[in-house]
């Protein structure tokens, strides 16, 4: 578990542990329709391969507001809402995003990728799904192919204001690897998790369960867990 730890202390030094949910997804063609999954009152951010030169949508800002930096487009629903938004790139290749309203598995930020040629699709499809992976250890459940590995809870981050822990480490076999997560607060005071960027060789998805960590209780055999969080990452090509 050495590589692990070595990891974590990189995201914590970078303060790159501060992040809230992020996901990837891949286009089977560059017309079909990407889901992204959107919380009211939360600001998602989406990862475009390019520079994107125009968004177009059919919803008023109101309801929807959309900034753009670069290949980054972030997006804030105000109310429910069901749409679509189209985005080109400085490439010239369009993406149409089907925005749907998702309370309970809404990432922070999502990476849309370019689909493999053609070639590679009959492996491709043999790959785990990253997404249908994160909602699997978001309800609970083991993800399918996958070799788990339960641990006693092993402490691998220690500041003296946040521990964190890995609980399980799923494993499968073309290299990809789910970790299963506890963030603890150590502090008196609340600890706002807030939506960062992350940028960790292989690092296709995370997740935690709350933005929010409350402040540790004087008597922590009381059933308030509202300190700790739970968080699930997967990784690609990460040694053990």
């Amino acid at each position: 578990m050495t590589i692990f730890k070595k990891v974590f202390i990189i995201l914590i030094v970078s303060g790159l542990f501060l992040a809230g949910q992020v996901q990837t997804s891949r286009a089977a063609d560059y017309s079909s329709e990407i889901p992204l999954r959107l919380k009211t009152g939360m600001i998602t951010e989406a990862e475009f391969p390019e520079k994107i030169a125009n968004v177009t949508k059919s919803i008023s800002s109101e309801s929807l507001q959309i900034e753009t930096l670069g290949n980054r487009m972030f997006l804030l629903p105000r109310e429910n809402l069901d749409s679509q938004i189209y985005v080109v790139t400085q490439d010239n290749v369009s993406y149409c995003l089907h925005l749907i309203m998702d309370e309970a598995q809404a990432p922070s930020r999502i990476k849309i990728t370019k689909p493999h040629e053609a070639e590679n699709d009959e492996k491709s499809s043999d790959i785990v799904n990253t997404v249908e992976l994160m909602k699997a250890l978001l309800t609970g459940r083991q993800p399918p192919g996958a070799v788990s590995s339960k641990l006693h809870p092993q402490e691998i981050f220690n500041n003296a204001k946040l521990r964190i822990s890995i609980n399980e480490v799923y494993e499968f076999s073309n290299n990809l690897k789910a970790l299963c997560l506890t963030f603890e607060n150590l502090t008196r005071k609340p600890v706002v998790i807030p939506i960062e960027h992350i940028e960790l060789p292989g690092l296709l998805a995370i997740s935690v369960d709350s933005q929010i960590l409350e402040a540790r209780p004087q008597d922590t055999t009381k059933k308030n867990s509202a300190y700790t969080v739970k968080a699930y990452m997967v990784v690609e090509g990460l040694a053990q």
